[in-house]
């Protein structure tokens, strides 16, 4: 150890340009270091950014396609549960009209007829509506989650239940009306407002379950 230091005496010129020397290359590594450290993260926050503007931009997809069926829901249930039956009571006015007045089993046979046509060309105009609702439902279902392609089964199975029972009750009012069965009558528009009040429920845990997939992004 005295001999290193007897040594650095007899030499300080050049222990001194060592020493400049390393400060030189620690500074350099400093410098780098840093230059690599706020590359990295400038990197790291160009990373987050485009994952966060990715966020933002499915969120905002998600959220807009979820708003148009909701939307859809609601008017397809409007027209279903009100519209329908009130689009039906000239039909059955006039059906009940032509059969006060008819003669000949011939002529209840075509006013019956008649009737039928209406029935079928109003409810084909329903199942259209849906059939467009439940293509939107099929789109939404690519990039959903199981729990929410869960629901909107359930709901459809709902849907398509309540609108069987609807043609179902349709076809048989005449019969009905005409016997007066009025307890038949009752019984049936009851299914239709259980059924109506299970499709509200659904429609219900469907919007919750979305606000749930929206919170996820």
């Amino acid at each position: 150890m005295e001999s290193v230091y007897l040594y650095i005496q007899q030499n300080p010129d050049y222990f001194a340009w060592i020493f400049c020397v390393l400060n030189v290359l620690w500074a350099g590594y400093v410098y780098f270091n840093k230059q690599r450290h706020d590359r990295n993260l400038k990197e790291i926050q160009h990373s987050l950014n485009l994952d966060l503007e990715r966020r933002k931009k499915v969120f905002e997809l998600k959220m807009s396609h979820y708003e148009r069926y909701v939307k859809m829901l609601d008017e397809f249930g409007r027209k279903y549960q009100s519209e329908l039956f009130e689009r039906m009571q000239p039909i059955f006015a006039r059906y009940m009209a032509q059969m006060l007045d008819c003669k000949t089993e011939e002529e209840k046979s075509a006013a019956l007829s008649q009737f039928s046509m209406q029935v079928m060309e109003l409810m084909s105009e329903s199942m259209r509506e849906y059939s467009i609702l439940k293509s939107e439902s099929r789109s939404l279902k690519l990039t959903a989650s199981a729990a929410l392609i869960k629901i909107f089964e359930e709901l459809e199975s709902l849907v398509e239940n309540s609108i069987e029972s609807a043609k179902e009750f349709i076809n048989q009012l005449p019969v009905l009306i005409m016997s007066n069965n009025q307890t038949d009558m009752q019984t049936k528009q009851g299914i239709l407002n259980v059924q109506g009040q299970d499709i509200q429920l659904k429609s219900k845990e469907l919007e919750q379950q979305m606000r749930i997939e929206l919170n996820k992004i």
